[in-house]
């Protein structure tokens, strides 16, 4: 028997006549449609809709800076990164503040954007991947660490949790090791 997973990847790349939507996809599109902030991201050119939600954080706390070196950890599909490339200054379209420095981490693919370096493939619960994004830092530091990681659900509550939790705790030993004294981190 084959695993929900590995159905729904054959369903989706089988050739021949496309399959019906379920009621839940029907109803997901049905919200994507209507939502006033997927359509802004759409006429912004942000790459979703959670790009506004960083951009209200932001708004409220002053979080982001020109000149920061900002860690954005599940980065993908790179929405956040593309308001971290604004907010701090990465391309220096701005000479009149510091240049900043964007860097993007996710397990999955992240199709390049110009002001930042992403790390693709990469798993932030891992040791390994906490050296290599303080060895791609400017000086080893961060000024800001942010994370809008969330892990696949599993549909048993309990062991969600459990695993947001331990993603925000593997995000707090990052943050141990290579937030500046001082910087800001965001869960």
């Amino acid at each position: 028997r084959k695993s929900p997973l590995l159905q729904c990847r054959i369903l989706h790349t089988t050739q021949g006549a496309p399959r019906a939507k379920t009621g839940a996809e029907q109803q997901w599109l049905s919200r994507q449609q209507s939502d006033p902030y997927v359509k802004a991201a759409h006429a912004q050119n942000y790459r979703c809709r959670s790009a506004f939600k960083l951009l209200e954080m932001d708004k409220e706390h002053k979080i982001l800076q020109p000149g920061d070196r900002v860690v954005d950890c599940g980065a993908a599909p790179g929405a956040w990164s593309q308001v971290l490339v604004e907010k701090v200054n990465s391309l220096g379209q701005n000479p009149a503040v510091s240049v900043g420095f964007v860097l993007g981490v996710d397990l999955l693919h992240m199709t390049p954007l110009e002001g930042a370096i992403f790390l693709s493939k990469c798993d932030l619960t891992e040791v390994a991947t906490h050296r290599r994004i303080i060895d791609l830092l400017p000086s080893g530091e961060a000024d800001v660490i942010l994370s809008d990681m969330a892990p696949n659900a599993s549909g048993i509550k309990e062991l969600d949790h459990q695993r947001l939790v331990n993603m925000c705790l593997s995000l707090l030993d990052l943050s141990d090791a290579a937030l500046r004294p001082g910087g800001s981190f965001l869960c």
